[in-house]
């Protein structure tokens, strides 16, 4: 466990005087700005010049909370979980393509510039800073790397953004900027995140409280990560015709972007830092509960030590007879049949293989399948703790629910159908404090199973299948559990073409990556939003007769609606009337 001084160390350091926090928490480039004495003040003392920077970590998570619209995460916005049946929340209104300008969520792009702004601030005052100048180094290392990291999430939202480099505006100076061209944004991004890898540390001594601090290695992983999506259909396959300006798009495609993505995230690999997590039976599972740094860790925000965020997503995702143990109620978004099918059997092949295994649907459905089936999702019989009762299994089902106490009947909270209950069939799982007591931990932003995808799918795109795709492709899936079988190959199929391979690494970043901010991004990146969200979500019916048998009925949930401009979003109309100079993402 991390050592309780050592974090308050570090979270204290981030408790920045008011004058300053107040002058950093504004609008997009707000021209409000400390004074020449209260800067000073700031950065002529190290300890404060360090609260600086620990602010600037503070909100590395914002597009990656699970919560962050009205308790649902952006897996509630696509075919990944489907949300309570709310049309006022955001991810609702993503999913049914409600979404314009003027109800545009303005969170990101406001929070996003405020910390921009004091990254800006802080390159100002560096060299005032009273530290050595290989500390000073250091610091700068983690602030230029948390500015790119802020507007490389801009850029996957909206696609080109302003860029305005170390610019800080002032006074009664008029704020104008027009949005750079997409092609500028990934230009300046590599740079930034160079920059900064070139002074940040390799890793971390055990023990050390910069441990929980970015390193070489997440400066580099994010840059793979972009130059990945920057290599992709969406934005890698010539001009659109109401784009003129290429916000959205590169000005021609280039297949070169993919070998720069593949290279970028072997360089990741070839740091020889990072492994695998395999200290569990369940290591997808027990790797998300982990409360000091691991192996797998690539970037990960350590959020601050209190009980809210011990069970932060257990306050969105848990059954109603769970949620009820730790205090927390009203689940909001529930997996999709989609997700649940995307797992294999257990001897790797897909449940459509009629080599597979799988018995169809039934009682016995859930039996034998990918490991990681269990550690993501909990459907009817799976095992979760229950308060004083211990390991029960969660029920999902309508029907005839049989009397007894809150265990044995727990069906009538949770199942589907009732108040509070599931929409369909399933609750989420992964990341969710299995056990009854408090449990601290971080969200794992990045890991290196990502780096390892990342690469494979570059690598595909660029080269076709590869002995070394092959490699890291069997490093997930035995770490999953998946069976070797007799070929070795945990279930893939040898000599695939590059486009098999193509599917088969999407299908492996589907599971693996489940809930962790991919699936909304991936969809989009492939273009293959038309099929995936012009389409309806599904769920399981269960339906227990009186003598407690099971009949069984796939459902359709809701559809989803999905047009061209919803590749990237709109910015807030209030945005554009602050600054005229900015122009609305072609299609809204």
């Amino acid at each position: 466990m991390i050592s309780h001084k050592i974090y308050r160390r570090i979270l204290l350091a981030g408790l920045v005087p008011a004058f300053f926090i107040t002058a950093c928490k504004k609008d997009f480039l707000d021209q409000k700005t400390l004074s020449a004495i209260d800067e000073r003040a700031v950065f002529q003392d190290s300890t404060r010049s360090l609260g600086v920077i620990n602010n600037l970590y503070s909100n590395l998570g914002l597009s990656f909370n699970p919560r962050r619209f009205s308790n649902t995460g952006l897996d509630a916005a696509c075919d990944e979980s489907e949300p309570i049946g709310d049309p006022t929340i955001y991810t609702y209104k993503i999913s049914s393509g409600g979404v314009n300008a003027n109800n545009a969520d303005g969170g990101l792009w406001k929070t996003t510039f405020q910390m921009v702004r004091a990254a800006n601030i802080f390159m100002k005052n560096k060299d005032s800073i009273p530290v050595s100048n290989a500390t000073k180094d250091y610091w700068t290392g983690q602030v230029r790397f948390l500015r790119a990291w802020y507007l490389f999430t801009l850029l996957k939202h909206y696609g080109g953004i302003p860029l305005i480099g170390n610019k800080i505006f002032d006074g009664n100076e008029k704020i104008d900027v027009a949005r750079s061209s997409y092609e500028d944004c990934i230009k300046y991004l590599t740079s930034e995140l160079d920059a900064a890898a070139a002074l940040l540390p390799l890793s971390y001594r055990p023990g050390d409280a910069n441990q929980l601090k970015v390193t070489k290695g997440a400066a580099l992983a994010v840059k793979a990560r972009m130059l990945l999506y920057a290599a992709s259909p969406l934005v890698n396959s010539g001009p659109r015709a109401n784009d003129p300006e290429h916000l959205l798009t590169f000005p021609g495609a280039d297949p070169e972007r993919w070998k720069q993505a593949s290279d970028a995230a072997k360089a990741v690999i070839s740091l020889g830092v990072y492994s695998l997590y395999t200290a569990s039976a369940t290591p997808l599972y027990t790797l998300f509960l982990q409360n000091t740094p691991q192996a797998e860790h690539v970037l990960v925000y350590w959020q601050p030590w209190t009980t809210g965020n011990n069970f932060y997503v257990e306050a969105s995702a848990n059954p109603t007879s769970r949620g009820g143990m730790n205090g927390w109620t009203g689940t909001k978004y529930f997996p999709t049949q989609e997700l649940v099918d995307e797992f294999d059997m257990i001897n790797g092949l897909r449940i459509t293989d009629p080599a597979s295994g799988y018995p169809g649907i039934g009682n016995n459905m859930y039996k034998n399948r990918d490991p990681r089936l269990t550690c993501t999702v909990h459907y009817n019989g799976a095992i979760r703790i229950m308060g004083s009762f211990g390991d029960q299994p969660v029920n999902t089902y309508t029907g005839v629910i049989p009397t007894g106490n809150a265990a044995v009947t727990s069906a009538s909270v949770d199942g589907i159908y009732t108040s509070t209950g599931t929409l369909t069939g399933y609750f989420r799982y992964k990341m969710c404090n299995g056990g009854g007591g408090e449990l601290y931990r971080p969200w794992v932003v990045m890991r290196y199973a990502e780096v390892l995808l990342n690469a494979a799918e570059a690598t595909n795109e660029y080269y076709g299948p590869t002995a070394e795709i092959y490699d890291w492709l069997k490093m997930i899936r035995a770490r999953a559990g998946i069976l070797a079988g007799e070929n070795g190959l945990y279930g893939l199929k040898a000599g695939m073409t590059k486009e098999e391979m193509r599917e088969a690494i999407r299908h492996e970043r589907r599971v693996e990556l489940a809930f962790e901010e991919h699936r909304f991004w991936d969809i989009r990146r492939w273009k293959i939003a038309p099929q995936t969200e012009n389409a309806e979500t599904h769920g399981m019916e269960i339906t227990r007769a009186a003598n407690g048998s099971f009949s069984y009925r796939v459902i359709p949930v809701r559809r989803h609606v999905f047009t061209e401009a919803m590749y990237f979003w709109p910015i807030p109309q209030s945005e554009l009337t602050k600054s005229p100079a900015l122009k609305q993402t072609p299609g809204y």
